[in-house]
């Protein structure tokens, strides 16, 4: 299975130096987070930056029918909260606990203090920006140009690149996604993604126990994403 660049996740705290690791947790504020719970939403000041211990976040906006619009989920080891550094001050998307969920969060000025220990972090941050903003803009592009099915095939191609685990040739989805969160981010209903879904099955393409998707045809659901492209 092909793992692009950019869906790859960047190892911040494993690359800095010791002292530089120390600044971090020194500096950091350990916090739970219930599920359901609302870290931050559009219009707030962007003055922390967070780190993942443990659970999952989503990032997500409201379209002006209220729609939720899924960006994308971040996992223990990733960073969120990290666009204000680049000149914005307000938060423009809401940051919601999917799970019971524990951070680590840093005042903007005391990273900014951590980037000017190391400018290789500056770095850092910019691949993992930049992998953002790419896997954004492919999920534009196959909402431009793609059916419901190919962009459903589109999503687990992506999924299975992040987080999945390869066996016997399928790759099993770790993370779980609910219908609805995978309807909220390709842009379709969750009606219509459990119908693709019971094709998917009966086409021999995928499978699903306990929540989690496992990838039977990994070649076919790339030639569905190729030939609609």
């Amino acid at each position: 299975m092909e793992k692009h660049w950019y869906l790859s996740t960047v190892d911040f705290l494993n690359k800095l130096s010791e002292d530089d690791r120390a600044f971090f947790h020194k500096k950091s504020f350990r916090k739970k987070y219930s599920k359901n719970t609302i870290i931050f939403s559009p219009g707030e000041q962007g003055n922390l930056v967070y780190y993942i211990l443990n659970g999952r976040i989503k990032i997500y906006n409201l379209s002006g029918c209220g729609k939720e619009i899924i960006y994308w989920f971040c996992h223990p080891g990733d960073f969120f909260g990290l666009a204000e550094i680049c000149g914005g001050e307000i938060r423009t998307v809401f940051a919601e606990a999917m799970e019971d969920t524990e951070v680590l969060s840093i005042t903007m000025a005391n990273f900014e203090e951590l980037i000017g220990r190391n400018p290789q972090i500056s770095l850092y941050l910019m691949k993992i920006l930049g992998s953002r903003i790419r896997q954004a803009h492919e999920t534009i592009k196959y909402l431009v140009v793609c059916d419901v099915r190919s962009r459903m095939a589109q999503l687990l191609i992506k999924l299975g690149q992040i987080c999945g685990l390869s066996r016997n040739g399928a790759v099993l989805i770790e993370k779980k996604f609910t219908h609805q969160e995978m309807a909220n981010m390709i842009g379709a209903t969750r009606t219509t993604v459990t119908e693709v879904m019971n094709e998917f099955k009966r086409e021999g393409l995928v499978k699903c126990s306990s929540s989690r998707i496992t990838i039977l045809n990994y070649t076919r659901l790339a030639s569905m994403v190729e030939s609609s492209g």
